[in-house]
């Protein structure tokens, strides 16, 4: 419990009760350098309010620049998302008396996410301008200026594990790898806005793709990050597709996702993440030996594929959802972005012909 971060979240002006709540709770869970980490739970407990309020309480405080995802996650499960606490561009200045006698002011780090205000009639603002709908409800496809798929040969299908062959990946000089980023970072930015706007069917709310967006782009950050390219949002819709013919929620379903820090939208499984690996000790899947372990558990046999990264495919799709999951995508993501996009895929039981895009006419 941070007693600085308390007394400095009492004096802000949230603009709501609700939302309010929550900042205190976090507060009281966070250390003395902002960042906090709860498990859901634990917030529940503390204010109870049901899940779904305190998510939307969660977006609405990043919404006004008093929360930011790092990108991190920690707990037993790996899942539990790292906040940091920040201040918005004209916070309340607040001083309290150090340990020495001295009074100094306290805060956050300022906030370096667009900010709305909290005068907003509706209470929320989007972060970009929701286009029409499609008429059809089918789940439309992407830019065909985007991206190519490569040949028939190296693409999946649902039913087959993808070839996730050992890459390599060249290093460049430090200063080099700088400029790169630096360079590559406009056009991601520019294909992040593009994702958020696409064209939507009109079952699927713009307010809950937006939240599956911002969550999937925190996702990509760091150096363990997913991408969230083209392909990847084309799955992603395919499978809230397959989630609505179920009849179940596809605002549900993305909900569950993001307060699980699921990289996809996969449906859960046992809530014990150790009971779904069968017991095995937190972390088996860092060493190829708790991969096998969970191979042989569960009857897949390692000498019936080419690679063993194919292998962890398969042992990941059938334990479900998880932070062997996470920690796959990542991997392989690091290795190669296009390898990377053909997992998600597969996990997502999106088949090839519904991911690739139409040749230009």
């Amino acid at each position: 419990m941070s007693v600085t971060a308390t007394f400095w979240v009492r004096a802000q002006h949230v603009g709501k009760g609700s939302p309010k709540a929550v900042l205190i709770a976090l507060a009281d869970f966070a250390g003395e350098d902002f960042r906090v980490w709860a498990s859901m739970d634990a917030i529940e407990q503390f204010i109870e309010q049901d899940r779904k309020t305190i998510l939307a309480n969660i977006k609405r405080l990043k919404e006004l620049g008093y929360l930011e995802d790092t990108g991190e996650r920690t707990g037993r499960t790996g899942q539990v998302i790292v906040y940091q606490m920040t201040r918005p561009a004209g916070a309340p200045k607040v001083q309290m008396t150090n340990r020495d006698g001295k009074v100094v002011e306290i805060g956050p780090p300022p906030s370096k996410q667009p900010q709305i205000r909290n005068s907003s009639e509706n209470g929320t603002v989007k972060r970009a301008q929701k286009r029409n709908s499609s008429k059809n409800g089918t789940v439309p496809d992407l830019d065909g200026n985007g991206p190519k798929f490569p040949s028939k040969q190296s693409q999946i299908s649902a039913e087959t594990v993808p070839n996730l062959g050992h890459g390599t990946t060249k290093e460049l000089p430090g200063e080099q790898k700088g400029n790169d980023q630096r360079a590559r970072r406009a056009p991601r930015v520019a294909l992040h806005a593009e994702l958020l706007n696409l064209e939507l069917p009109d079952w699927l709310p713009f307010d809950a793709w937006d939240a599956w967006c911002e969550h999937r782009e925190a996702k990509a950050n760091g150096k363990n990050g997913i991408p969230w390219t083209r392909p990847a949002a084309r799955v992603s819709l395919k499978k809230l597709e397959q989630i609505r013919n179920r009849g179940m929620s596809v605002v549900d379903a993305i909900d569950e996702s993001v307060l699980r820090g699921w990289t996809g939208i996969w449906e859960a499984k046992p809530d014990d993440v150790a009971a779904a690996a069968g017991g095995a000790a937190d972390g088996w899947w860092a060493a190829d030996a708790g991969w096998r372990d969970q191979g042989k558990r569960l009857g897949i046999d390692v000498a019936r594929f080419q690679y063993f990264e194919q292998f962890k495919a398969k042992v990941c799709k059938t334990l479900g959802p998880g932070p062997w999951m996470e920690h796959l995508l990542a991997t392989v993501s690091r290795e190669s972005e296009e390898r990377g996009e053909h997992l998600y895929a597969y996990l997502n039981d999106i088949p090839r012909d519904q991911v690739v895009q139409p040749e230009a006419a």
